[in-house]
């Protein structure tokens, strides 16, 4: 398997983070309920939480079943955009390391996602890509509204 769609989630991350120090530099920093800071928040949870460990359960041959996953309420009071952006880079480079010493055996395992069906780690790397590009699409929103 191509490490093509690593280097998309590191591009992803890199282009992300860029954008939301643009906008914390230039503009409110609110996109909708969210500020910038629960943004960024939202994103090192749900990596921690969600991506690493279900991609690692997969690789291990686990087979495992996953419910959807949904920090949208959680209060993210007390967390600096700075320390999340921190976090979010850290727990990438991880997972993307992690994979990358996959064999391709290995990113072909699978879990089932209630929502999404069956899953290769191939597979759940892409819902992560996703993930980021929905929130550049509301960053490049706000980014747009604060130029104007």
């Amino acid at each position: 398997m191509s490490d093509a769609l690593l280097d998309q989630l590191a591009s992803s991350q890199q282009l992300l983070i860029a954008m939301t120090q643009l906008i914390a530099d230039d503009a409110p920093d609110r996109v909708g309920a969210w500020t910038l800071r629960d943004i960024a928040a939202h994103l090192a949870t749900t990596e921690k939480e969600c991506f690493e460990p279900r991609i690692r359960a997969m690789a291990a041959g686990e087979r495992p079943e996953f419910e959807y996953y949904s920090n949208d309420e959680r209060d993210f009071d007390g967390i600096t955009l700075r320390d999340s952006l921190n976090e979010w880079t850290e727990t990438r480079a991880r997972l993307i390391d992690f994979v990358r010493g996959l064999s391709e055996e290995e990113r072909a395992r699978v879990g089932i996602h209630k929502k999404f069906g069956e899953l290769t780690v191939d597979g759940y790397l892409r819902i992560a890509l996703e993930h980021d590009q929905d929130h550049l699409v509301s960053l490049e929103r706000l980014a747009t509204e604060a130029a104007r």
